[in-house]
């Protein structure tokens, strides 16, 4: 009766997980529609996150959160508000950077910044969507669709190996995004509480 009963168990956590495999979408067509009309219809948005950090060097993973602002079409403030506070404000070409409520004038960290500065508005603006600089493949499950990014630029693939972005298939916003270095060194992002289309001051993206 127990083997019997640890059998039956087992094939439903193993169906479970078969219901949660991704597989490729073998046409991208009606997806891709989805998501950039989507994108479109976003004027704001302001979401809550949580972030688990992936690597070699730590024996688990090193948690954090905070809160994500955009304004159409290039206003970004990224807010970790722990384990320490940081804020990324990025405001068209305009870029700033502030740790624990001091601005950071260090040029070779503002540099990095600056590196990441297109791909996080392409991210959140919905610009990826074109191809430029990425290549799609695209995949679903029953309830998300899962869009593997690979950049095309040499200097960007030093750094970013592959971006995840996974969304809800009845709202076609944001759930998670991980950004992966390598195999072992990774970021994932958890996205959740979204609000779109609320009115956002600008100062958001102005003062640190």
């Amino acid at each position: 009766m127990k083997l019997t009963l640890s059998f039956f168990f087992s094939v439903l956590m193993i169906s479970g997980l078969w219901a949660q495999d991704y597989k490729k979408l073998s046409d991208k067509t009606a997806c891709k529609a989805a998501i950039e009309k989507k994108h479109k219809s976003i004027s704001t948005l302001s979401a809550d996150f949580s972030e688990s950090t992936y690597s070699t060097m730590f024996k688990t993973p090193k948690k954090g959160s905070g809160t994500l602002h955009y304004k159409k079409k290039d206003k970004i403030r990224w807010e970790h508000t722990s384990p320490n506070k940081q804020v990324i404000l990025i405001n068209g070409k305009t870029v700033k950077l502030s740790e624990n409520g001091k601005e950071v004038t260090n040029a070779t960290s503002k540099q990095v910044v600056k590196k990441i500065q297109n791909m996080m508005v392409q991210m959140i603006s919905g610009d990826f969507l074109n191809e430029k600089d990425f290549t799609i493949a695209y995949y679903e499950n029953t309830s998300n669709y899962k869009l593997v990014l690979t950049p095309k630029n040499d200097r960007m693939k030093k750094y970013i190996k592959h971006v995840d972005l996974i969304f809800d298939k009845k709202a076609l916003t944001l759930k998670e995004m991980t950004m992966a270095e390598s195999d072992t060194e990774k970021v994932v992002y958890t996205f959740s509480n979204t609000k779109l289309n609320e009115t956002i001051n600008d100062s958001k993206f102005t003062t640190l």
